[in-house]
């Protein structure tokens, strides 16, 4: 059976995350999944081993090494089991369905990709607008999970307009295919822009996404912009109160994306508003 799967860590936006996942399971009518994966470091924060390791220190600095991460694991699988019980307590104030608390250890993505073939979104926090910058295992779980991600990064608002970039690629395609047959957010405005100079060329898609939404009877209100598109797309989310941006994600090989930027980091980067992503 098909879930919607929150994976949390505590620090990037769990509460919010939660409640979005509440939000989301509700709409969807599908249970709740709260992860959190407990990873394993391989690094010390106390040993220097910047010199040289004498003869006979060996074996002193594995065994300090291993009583450290020993303590460091047993603090992260207990303040995992805390969070788990502190968000289940919250979701159970508005959540409609069965609620799961799963503590996993290992590696971040290798896990969640354990359940992609079962969940139906993945919901989970980022600190993007704190350090401006994008961890890598955030961009390899969006690159390798094909099903919706909606990224967290700020407290929780319930969502009211949707901004939704369109390209008429293959991911966009989706993302009007997936969020006009299911419910991820209901009673919600829908913007559809284009970034586009070839003004034809914009209507022609935007009537194309128009069509897509007439089928499920929901109505959206289109743009035609043009310029940079970051820029573009970021002005008309603050400028239109919108609540949550939707996109594909990574349409461009890893070698392009080396070349010529991606926009879907550049978007990652400096968005306030959460995201939700297709791959």
């Amino acid at each position: 059976m098909s879930y919607v799967l929150c994976c949390v860590d505590g620090k990037n936006y769990s509460q919010s995350a939660c409640d979005y996942a509440v939000l989301i399971s509700n709409n969807m009518n599908l249970p709740l999944k709260f992860l959190n994966i407990v990873e394993h470091s391989s690094k010390s924060d106390k040993l220097d081993l910047s010199g040289n390791i004498k003869l006979g220190e060996k074996d002193d600095i594995l065994e300090q090494r291993a009583e450290e991460e020993a303590i460091k694991s047993k603090l992260a699988i207990k303040e995992g089991k805390e969070l788990l019980v502190t968000l289940k307590k919250r979701a159970l104030i508005t959540c409609a369905n069965e609620i799961t608390l799963i503590q996993i250890h290992g590696d971040v993505l290798e896990n969640i990709l354990a359940f992609q073939n079962e969940m139906a979104i993945l919901v989970i926090g980022i600190s993007s607008n704190e350090n401006h910058k994008i961890g890598d295992n955030v961009k390899e779980i969006i690159r390798e999970i094909h099903k919706p991600v909606l990224l967290v990064n700020s407290e929780f608002v319930t969502p009211k307009k949707l901004l939704i970039a369109y390209n008429g690629s293959e991911e966009s395609k989706k993302l009007l295919n997936e969020t006009s047959s299911k419910p991820i957010f209901k009673n919600v405005h829908r913007d559809i822009v284009n970034i586009n100079e070839d003004k034809l060329l914009s209507e022609k898609l935007l009537n194309e996404a128009k069509e897509i939404y007439a089928k499920k009877d929901i109505e959206v209100e289109t743009s035609v912009l043009s310029g940079d598109a970051k820029t573009e797309i970021l002005i008309f989310l603050g400028q239109n109160d919108c609540d949550i941006l939707a996109m594909g994600a990574f349409g461009h090989s890893r070698i392009k994306e080396f070349i010529f930027g991606s926009l879907t980091s550049d978007i990652l980067t400096q968005c306030k508003k959460p995201i939700l992503l297709f791959r």
